[in-house]
């Protein structure tokens, strides 16, 4: 009988999506230690989801998103600063639409190689209408993602 080969995974560059809420952070306790062990470099994005109801003018929209953008960058450098050790930052994003697209264009981009995310355990009708950001990512993910279940 033969000998499996055994090599672990290159995970050179993590991405660690965060909404915001506490909840979202958890993927960090996850992603800092996976970071640390292949000394990879973990990148937070935050996706604004424009406004549907929004009518206003063309320039106070890109007003509204130049601050949003501001603000969001400002919250992740915080989150950054205070959960994610030195050595392991790998910057931070902001875009800008639906989130699960944001993701897949960001893995895409910056050559990802692992995503770590919490999900919203989203059952039922709530599921199928909303749709599940972490089940779109995880679907057409270009590399694997680890699902946390937010408790």
């Amino acid at each position: 009988m033969g000998r499996v080969k055994t090599s672990y995974p290159r995970i050179q560059h993590l991405l660690v999506p965060l909404d915001f809420s506490g909840k979202s952070r958890q993927a960090l306790r996850y992603a800092v230690p996976i970071a640390q062990k292949f000394f990879a470099k973990i990148t937070l994005i935050h996706v604004v989801q424009p406004d549907q109801h929004a009518n206003a003018r063309a320039d106070l929209l890109v007003a509204d998103r130049i601050r949003q953008k501001d603000v969001s960058l400002k919250r992740l450098e915080e989150l950054a600063t205070q959960l994610v050790p030195r050595g392991r930052r790998g910057g931070n994003l902001v875009r800008f639409g639906r989130p699960a697209d944001a993701i897949l264009d960001a893995i895409n981009t910056l050559a990802v190689d692992l995503v770590v995310m919490t999900t919203h355990a989203r059952t039922g009708l709530n599921r199928f209408f909303m749709g599940s950001t972490a089940e779109r990512v995880m679907r057409h993910a270009s590399c694997p993602v680890l699902s946390i279940r937010r408790h």
